[in-house]
């Protein structure tokens, strides 16, 4: 059965908040962020900023990839692999504090790579679409290209990284 938007219920704030349990999250995504610090700083970002849709399908998309990865059976994540940092949009004097400039999470290069070869314009595009913009955005996607990632590396066979 479908429904149009107008026929949909409003979901309270609360119900939204009430259904995200960010330790889900933190246990997925520990491959990938080894520190717990780190872990809870992304985990805070993507389920703790923004408007709550956006918090509400990040954690239900990630949780469903985490799924997948569990399921499949992905191993260790290789910390070595290419990977693009996820910047971080810090005004210049806040930058002083952060000279990174970027979140713990980064955006394995691997994936991209099966759609684009590296260097080129078409690949770079792709980075940068993926790591601009908010952080509940960017931090999800670096989160789910990783995961895809790692299940396509698996399913192929291969190993992640």
């Amino acid at each position: 059965m479908t429904t149009s938007s107008s026929e949909r219920p409003h979901v309270p704030l609360s119900a939204i908040a009430a259904s995200i349990h960010p330790e889900r999250l933190q246990a997925v995504l520990a491959p990938w962020l080894p520190d717990p610090a780190d872990r809870a700083f992304v985990v805070r970002c993507l389920v703790h900023e923004g408007p709550h849709h956006h918090r509400g399908a990040n954690y239900v998309l990630i949780s469903l990839l985490g799924l997948l990865v569990e399921a499949v059976g992905v191993g260790a994540v290789d910390p070595d692999a290419p990977s693009a940092p996820v910047p971080m949009r810090l005004p210049p004097d806040l930058l002083e504090h952060n000279p990174q400039g970027h979140f713990p999470l980064r955006l394995p290069l691997a994936p991209l790579r099966r759609l684009a070869p590296e260097g080129s314009s078409e690949f770079q595009a792709m980075v940068d679409c993926l790591t601009d913009g908010p952080p509940q955005h960017a931090l999800a996607n670096a989160a789910t290209v990783a995961m895809i990632g790692a299940l396509l590396d698996k399913l192929a066979g291969g190993r992640h990284g």
